[in-house]
């Protein structure tokens, strides 16, 4: 019974991931000859959105915090140099990053990087958390006091969906940084206890 349970609870989030993507981000070539450029369009997204515009030495070329629930913006790239450039769309459960090739009058998306972030809620003094991990990498979870001490520590292997409740309860006062790391990227949740 309890397989059942946590196999239909799985299912539950996975679905709940899916329809969360399906409305993800677009971003589309303008197809002219005349005019290099791309449209990127944000539908429906989970709160706030940053969206950056980079070149190859990581030089920010557009950058903007978008919390409109509907936005499209059309990038002029005809002043631009031939090369490499990186569009990055982030927001509190995923980013996707953008590998764009720029010759001539051609512009083409080369690469396209999704990454879901891990989901932290906090309930009273405890901090539950969420990952979906696709991959199934090891992830690991650490969590540190203010004083840079390492108060708990813990590695995930071959798991699609990490699942962690922390409880504060009879932590003393202060400050608590919880780090999950996966094959991608570190995230840090800061939590305070009083």
């Amino acid at each position: 019974m309890k397989k059942v349970v946590r196999t239909a609870a799985m299912i539950a989030l996975l679905l709940t991931t899916t329809v969360g993507f399906a409305s993800e981000p677009k971003l589309s070539v303008v197809p002219n000859e005349n005019v290099k450029s791309f449209v990127y369009e944000l539908d429906a997204h989970a709160g706030r959105t940053t969206i950056k515009f980079m070149d190859e030495e990581q030089n920010v070329i557009f950058f903007e915090t978008v919390e409109k629930a509907d936005y499209a913006k059309k990038f002029d790239l005809s002043n631009l140099k031939d090369g490499l450039y990186f569009f990055k769309s982030e927001d509190e459960l995923s980013s996707v990053s953008y590998t764009i090739s720029v010759k001539g009058s051609d512009v083409e998306v080369i690469d396209k990087k999704e990454n879901s972030k891990p989901v932290f809620r906090i309930k009273g003094e405890m901090v539950f958390l969420n990952l979906l991990n696709l991959d199934s990498k090891d992830v690991e979870i650490k969590v540190f006091d203010s004083s840079n001490r390492l108060v708990f520590s813990e590695k995930r292997e071959n798991q699609m969906v990490i699942e962690k409740a922390f409880d504060f309860t009879k932590a003393y006062e202060g400050e608590y940084t919880v780090v999950v790391r996966d094959s991608k990227e570190t995230y840090y949740k800061e939590v305070s206890v009083n």
